[in-house]
């Protein structure tokens, strides 16, 4: 057995899935959007802090510099608080919390929030792009209309008047 503040847990399985992910997300205050994340396979533990040598290094005043710690224990991960100013979970301070995919914690009562997310789920927001591949076909030009377009453009009172303006300034700058 292995005592976790008031859990009590069995170290059957302390070893997860060797293909399990899991996916550390740092979000923005606002919008609760990932704005930076890291990702592991195969941890058992994984060290949150301010601290160089921490699995995940987050920059604030608010961070200790080993302020909490991520164990994989009875098929479950674990977020264990290890810092001065605590981690908080749904507003309330723990010691230690058994985390779902998906949970979001807080570093310290004005710390930054984060989000852990397992096995690659992957929350709303953390494609730089996401699109699905379409055949070429559909993005053809219609070239009787472009033709029609620029046809017509060209005709155009506007445009003739801009093309009237740029061959004066080409023939002031060549007469200097």
């Amino acid at each position: 057995m292995r005592a976790f503040g008031g859990l009590l847990m069995t170290t059957d399985s302390v070893h997860p899935d060797p293909n399990l992910s899991v996916l550390i997300e740092l979000l923005d205050p606002t919008f609760e959007k990932p704005v930076k994340s890291w990702s592991f396979v195969g941890r058992t533990s994984i060290t949150i802090g301010r601290a160089n040598d921490q699995d995940v290094e987050v920059s604030d005043v608010y961070v200790s510099r080993s302020h909490a710690k991520l164990s994989f224990c009875d098929n479950r991960w674990i977020l264990v608080s290890l810092g001065r100013n605590g981690v908080l979970v749904e507003n309330k301070q723990v010691t230690d919390y058994p985390l779902e995919c998906g949970c979001k914690f807080r570093l310290g009562s004005g710390g930054p929030f984060l989000r852990m997310q397992t096995s690659g789920e992957q929350s709303e927001g953390t494609h730089t792009i996401c699109f699905d591949t379409f055949p070429v076909s559909m993005f053809a030009l219609d070239e009787a209309n472009l033709q029609q377009e620029v046809t017509q453009i060209a005709g155009g009172n506007y445009f003739q008047t801009l093309q009237e303006k740029a061959r004066e300034l080409r023939l002031r700058r060549n007469s200097t």
